[in-house]
């Protein structure tokens, strides 16, 4: 199995990854529990609500970072926020959060890195943080790396998820796809003529023509066969 080591590589790869293990949840491939169990715990994973950011679920691995049990965690989250991060950190994020969420961008993940005090250490330290909306569930799934583990953390992931080379492949494309773009992908694979789409989205037949032409520009996809396996790898259809 390929081992990533360069930072914008590992990167890159936990943002697909995120992408995967939401596919795997909505499909009931694999619960949290299950995926907690096949990293042994290892790497901190969480959901929150996505209206407020409040937590729902953390792992074993989320538990450990913050170094106290679930239910104290919860009854005592104010407190938790003062003492473990870095000073305006959390508020910052939190508005980074919301506003990825709002934005046209926002079934795409998000990263960034808190300064927390992890696992009942002193001093404050990087946990690198990527979110990813899930709009099945209404949660914000999260995992969180310490910042000198990220490279073994991430190829622990990859041992577990299937399709990593395709969507490794054809990540970049997806990402730069505008939401009408995953509109038109999604009608396309499923049988929609030209005129069938135009009716759907209110659009005139040439708009829609002119829209498959930059998808065949930017996927790089000539065969419908193709096509259908990129709508189904992103979850399209």
């Amino acid at each position: 199995m390929y081992k990533y080591t360069n930072e914008k590589e590992i990167l890159e790869a936990l943002e697909r990854q995120a992408l995967l293990i939401e596919q795997k949840l909505n499909k009931g491939i694999i619960t949290l529990e299950e995926l907690n169990e096949e990293l042994s715990g290892e790497v901190p994973i969480a959901t929150h609500d996505l209206s407020d950011i409040a937590p729902i679920y953390l792992n074993n691995g989320a538990l450990d970072i913050i170094d106290m049990p679930y239910d104290e965690y919860l009854h005592n989250l104010n407190k938790f926020v003062k003492i473990m991060h870095f000073p305006g950190t959390y508020e910052r994020n939190v508005s980074l959060v919301m506003h990825h969420l709002g934005s046209e961008k926002s079934e795409l993940p998000i990263s960034y890195i808190q300064r927390m005090k992890l696992y009942n250490r002193t001093g404050f330290e990087g946990l690198y943080t990527l979110s990813k909306k899930n709009a099945k569930t209404q949660e914000l799934f999260n995992i969180y790396i310490p910042i000198n583990t990220i490279a073994n953390a991430t190829n622990k992931i990859l041992r577990i998820l299937e399709d990593e080379v395709y969507t490794r492949h054809y990540y970049h494309k997806f990402a730069r796809l505008t939401t009408r773009e995953k509109e038109i992908i999604t009608l396309l694979a499923l049988g929609y003529q030209n005129n069938e789409i135009a009716e759907q989205l209110f659009i005139s037949k040439s708009t829609v023509e002119q829209h498959r032409k930059n998808l065949k520009r930017k996927l790089e996809i000539k065969r419908f066969v193709d096509l259908i396996r990129f709508a189904q790898a992103f979850d399209l259809i």
